[in-house]
């Protein structure tokens, strides 16, 4: 019984990660499958912790890279003392507590190459899937029905939204921002901007290929700056720290500059079709640069940072507690009538973290980007060099890019992002 509890409970593990990938796509109103799976889990952790008579193993405490987002949670609990609006509190608590299992549960899950290898290849097949769905939204008449988009989604107990007076340029165009596995654009460009150095890294050409460019036709669909940004830092870091060619990069950057300044002498050409082209670029550039702000993005992200960052100060560097920046900005009212959350991450975790909390993620994550980078150089293995080489690249790559949601504290792909990090890194210490 107890082996085929053992077995049943492995399955489950794999299924609960494989529901996170799959997200808000499978899901009615705010139950997704995530949270169904996350409740079979919870009844056979009650079981074995029945069978072995009610003793807690906490050698999980005892791994320093598992340890922080427990200290991360237990913060957000105190927090509850002094947190303006207790039930928002309890459901920025829930987000935590959900990344938090989704994490260990990949950490131990990953406990061999072997298996490592096996969450890898599911994991993979849901990407690929995820990125042909939102080529699909890009460039036919097909949309995933739950999609802030897609007029089905009221049968899915979730409103459509009208975002063609906000952010994004592409409402502009003919073209069609893609969602994918998930709800809004910007969440889908981080998604498979965090996938793309698996890609990029890969020794199989036509795998390398197909990734980049249609990972790169996805972010340039979304149309968002931040994304944008982690993507050229991905190419960046991958031609410096992965290929080594730095000779290649400088070439680059040579001829973008190139291309940048003929544009801007074009600009003036009699020739209508070449006078198109060169302001067209323009735009573009002075959108990345923040210089076109399409629907007030840039303004309306900056007040939301200035009333998040003027409450704090109030707080002494003890944030505001769990739910604190969506109660604060609740308390003074929308900015454009219906933003609340920070569309900050960094920002967020000081704002409602306090110094405290700010710093001891920033140690981690810097602790976790070093070592993936250390692993990268000194392993011999060609899984584990090319598993930390891409997730070197992803978590560096999340940096710009968690501007670009709303929040990443309830999005599933980050948590999967450092769950991985983390097991790769258990693995390279084991193996040592």
């Amino acid at each position: 019984m107890i082996k085929s509890l053992s077995i049943n409970k492995e399955a489950l593990k794999l299924f609960f990660i494989c529901s996170a990938v799959i997200g808000v796509s499978i899901s009615y109103a705010d139950f997704y499958m995530f949270h169904f799976a996350l409740f079979l889990l919870a009844f056979f952790w009650f079981y074995e912790f029945r069978e072995e008579g009610y003793k807690l193993n906490i050698k999980i405490f005892s791994e320093t890279n598992i340890l922080v987002p427990f200290i991360l949670l237990f913060w957000y609990v105190i927090s509850l003392l002094w947190a303006p609006d207790i039930l928002l509190g309890l459901k920025y608590i829930f987000y935590i507590f959900c990344g938090l299992i989704l994490v260990v549960n990949i950490v131990y899950y990953s406990s061999s190459k072997e298996a490592t290898n096996k969450l890898f290849k599911f994991l993979s097949y849901l990407i690929v899937l995820n990125i042909i769905i939102g080529l699909f939204e890009s460039f036919t008449f097909f949309r995933m029905p739950i999609s802030s988009y897609s007029p089905l989604s009221i049968f899915f107990g979730k409103e459509p939204i009208n975002y063609s007076p906000f952010d994004n340029i592409i409402n502009y165009s003919m073209f069609n921002p893609p969602t994918g596995f998930h709800w809004n654009t910007n969440d889908m460009a981080i998604c498979v901007l965090i996938a793309l150095p698996f890609f990029l890294c890969s020794s199989k050409f036509y795998v390398k290929i197909f990734g980049v460019s249609a990972i790169t036709t996805l972010i340039i669909m979304a149309a968002s700056r931040a994304v944008f940004l982690g993507l050229v830092l991905t190419f960046i870091l991958y031609l410096i720290f992965i290929k080594k060619r730095i000779g290649t990069l400088l070439t680059f950057w040579l001829v973008s500059f190139a291309f940048i300044w003929s544009m801007s002498l074009l600009r003036t050409s009699n020739n209508p079709r070449i006078n198109e082209i060169a302001n067209s670029a323009e735009a573009i550039k002075l959108y990345l640069g923040g210089e076109i702000d399409i629907g007030g993005s840039i303004e309306w992200r900056r007040q939301l940072v200035k009333n998040g960052l003027n409450a704090f100060k109030k707080t002494y560097g003890l944030g505001l507690g769990s739910g604190g920046t969506v109660a604060n900005q609740e308390q003074i009212g929308p900015v454009a009538g219906r933003f609340t959350s920070m569309h900050n991450f960094w920002v967020e975790l000081l704002v409602e973290g306090g110094i405290f909390i700010a710093f001891l993620f920033l140690l981690w994550f810097l602790n976790i980007v070093l070592t993936l980078l250390k692993i990268s150089k000194k392993n011999n293995n060609p899984d584990i060099k090319y598993y930390s080489q891409s997730l070197f690249l992803s978590v560096c790559a999340f940096v710009p890019s968690a501007i670009a949601a709303s929040s990443t504290i309830y999005f599933f792909p980050m948590w999967i992002m450092f769950g991985f990090a983390i097991a790769i890194i258990r693995l390279d210490i084991q193996k040592n």
